[in-house]
């Protein structure tokens, strides 16, 4: 692990874009088939929850497939579920999204029980009124956003370099989320130029959406779903290079040093599957 300067948070944006734009009609693929699986009755829940993290795993692989030159299978969207044992220790890259998630949603629960007195029958009378619901959420809104916004970036700061620390570098999920906190720690501001940049772009993509959903209204709802399948897709895509590039700076060198060259499995990783 390095601590690498400011700038390569821009960097990092710019790399993924290339070697997004060399090879990634497959991670668009596989980004597709992601998305159907998560739209299968009863399965797709499943999926969203836990396996979510192995299948963009086996994207990230993808990616760094693609950047030693080497052309990925649709399949390696599996490729967590190859029997090397990575599964459990993705699967538990889960658990910070479900568990913050429930504290957001405690924090929603303290905020109706004040506002009721902790009376079951105002509390159930409330959720029934959606305005006054609405209302109620609104006066606190600043809190709760401040809450989302700090759960959002510790969740970030406990996976963002863990996936690929699983898939490339083989360690079990609870101690590839320990290293991600190191590495977001010692990268933080590269990472908060990585955001800043990401947020501008999100900016620009949801008015150029606006444009096109606008021009398109005419073709009725199906023109708006179709985009923002296409928005998902994208960004799932992009997201994985992204995750890659910036893992490949930050571990890559150290891991290269430790290992003589890639590490063993992250050389298994650029086999065709």
């Amino acid at each position: 692990m390095r601590t690498v300067p400011a700038m390569n948070g821009l960097q990092w944006i710019v790399d993924a874009l290339r070697l997004f734009l060399r090879g990634g009609g497959v991670l668009l693929v596989q980004a597709m088939l992601l998305l159907l699986l998560t739209q299968i009755p009863l399965l797709g829940f499943f999926i969203s929850l836990l396996l979510s993290p192995a299948l963009l795993a086996g994207m990230i692989a993808s990616a760094a497939q693609l950047a030693q030159g080497q052309r990925p299978g649709i399949g390696g969207l599996f490729r967590a579920f190859d029997g090397k044992h990575r599964l459990p220790g993705l699967i538990a890259l889960c658990l910070p999204g479900i568990v913050l998630g429930l504290l957001f949603v405690i924090a929603l629960s303290v905020v109706l029980l004040h506002a009721t007195g902790g009376d079951p029958a105002a509390v159930e009378a409330l959720q029934a009124n959606p305005k006054a619901l609405f209302a109620l959420l609104a006066a606190h809104a600043g809190a709760l956003l401040l809450l989302a916004f700090v759960l959002l970036l510790l969740g970030m700061a406990l996976t963002f370099f863990a996936a690929a620390q699983v898939m490339l570098a083989g360690q079990g999920g609870f101690a590839a989320m320990g290293q991600s906190v190191r590495a977001v720690l010692r990268n933080v501001l590269a990472l908060l130029l990585m955001l800043i940049a990401l947020m501008v772009l999100g900016v620009i993509g949801g008015l150029l959406f606006a444009v096109l959903v606008r021009l398109g209204a005419g073709f009725g709802a199906w023109w708006q779903v179709l985009w923002t399948l296409v928005l998902f897709v994208l960004g799932y895509a992009y997201s994985a290079t992204l995750m890659y590039v910036a893992w490949r700076d930050v571990f890559g060198a150290g891991m290269q040093a430790q290992f003589g060259g890639a590490s063993s499995d992250t050389q298994q990783v650029h086999a065709e599957m």
